[in-house]
């Protein structure tokens, strides 16, 4: 894809901007309006749609348009994936078969989420990395085809409903709950997500043990009256508080667990 970079481009969304979905939905009208009248260019809708319950599958879908065909929709059960694995996928399959249509030299991808599909053209390692080698390879052959042939991806806010996108969504909601089976596909971000959560569940249940926190460990609540849970994210659930002040940290931490931070408190009196 390296050949190619300057066929690629991503036209990013910034919600801080001053009217910025009033903006964004003129440009996707716009867009769509110039593509519908222009046989060479092919507009792709993706969306995706993660189940209620853990059991369930999550669903990838897309939605294509060509001037003079009839709109082609699909949805497909992704597995037990994320959210951003799900529009990976949603991805690949609106490309591989984007770059099917005869005389198509232009496609266009409405997508909610801009950081896959900048991943989807990205082969390195990553979650997800078959369906970006698989799109790699497509567009490469394609490009290789065509001087001219480009692919646009266009950041499409979910709140706006729009058109393609929206559609697409409608269809991966479409299909009813499908159960995981005994041996369902994942990718790496969702094991990952698996081990995660179950290594907090264990330490969070390790944690009501004074015998692992320690007896003399102050009990601490949040605004909303609910006992503070260990975890390792965004600082932790203590030490986020201190920044990168030592001396606030070291008092802290003693006035919390009654001690000071030496490495002789993990002896667990």
């Amino acid at each position: 894809m390296d050949r190619y970079q300057e066929r690629v481009s991503f036209i990013t969304f910034d919600p801080k901007e001053e009217n910025a979905l009033p903006r964004r939905r003129n440009l996707l009208d716009n867009t769509y309006a110039q593509a519908k009248g222009d046989q060479s260019k092919v507009c792709c809708g993706v969306d995706c749609s993660l189940p209620k319950r853990a059991s369930h599958q999550a669903v990838a879908s897309f939605v294509i348009e060509q001037a003079g065909q009839e709109q082609l929709a699909s949805a497909w059960v992704a597995g037990k994936i994320l959210s951003a694995d799900a529009e990976l996928f949603a991805i690949w399959m609106a490309v591989c078969r984007a770059v099917s249509f005869e005389n198509c030299h232009h496609i266009i991808i409405f997508t909610d989420s801009m950081a896959m599909a900048k991943r989807v053209v990205d082969p390195s390692v990553h979650s997800g990395q078959a369906h970006s080698l698989a799109v790699c390879k497509a567009l490469a052959q394609w490009f290789s085809v065509v001087e001219d042939n480009r692919v646009e991806f266009i950041a499409t806010p979910s709140k706006l409903e729009w058109g393609l996108q929206h559609a697409a969504h409608r269809r991966a909601r479409s299909l009813p709950p499908i159960s995981m089976g005994r041996r369902p596909a994942t990718s790496l971000d969702a094991m990952r997500k698996h081990i995660t959560d179950s290594a907090l569940d264990s330490w969070a249940t390790k944690f009501q043990d004074k015998s692992y926190c320690g007896h003399h460990f102050l009990p601490l609540v949040e605004t909303k009256g609910t006992d503070i849970a260990p975890k390792y994210a965004a600082g932790g659930s203590w030490l986020k508080f201190v920044g990168e002040e030592v001396n606030l940290c070291t008092r802290m931490c003693r006035a919390i667990l009654n001690h000071a931070p030496i490495g002789d408190y993990y002896r667990r009196c």
